[in-house]
């Protein structure tokens, strides 16, 4: 079997677009995982607000209660 000229160039356009296609999927696989990333730690963040709106509210619970106790009309 012989290469000719139109064989190679079939050939060497077949590796380039399986080049660009494997280069393509992989840049979007790289950014999902960067989505996926940022997503973890926004749910990080939000479970850390969570906690200190928590604790406020717990704290504004304790000073209402304290100042109802020692109001004096």
């Amino acid at each position: 079997m012989d290469f000719t000229k139109k064989d190679i160039i079939w050939l060497i356009g077949i590796v380039a677009s399986l080049s660009v296609t494997w280069g393509m999927w992989s840049e979007r696989l790289n950014a999902v995982e960067r989505k996926a990333d940022s997503v973890a730690k926004m749910q990080q963040d939000i479970a850390v607000i969570k906690e200190k709106i928590i604790q406020m509210d717990d704290r504004v619970m304790w000073i209402e209660e304290f100042l109802i106790k020692t109001v004096d009309y």
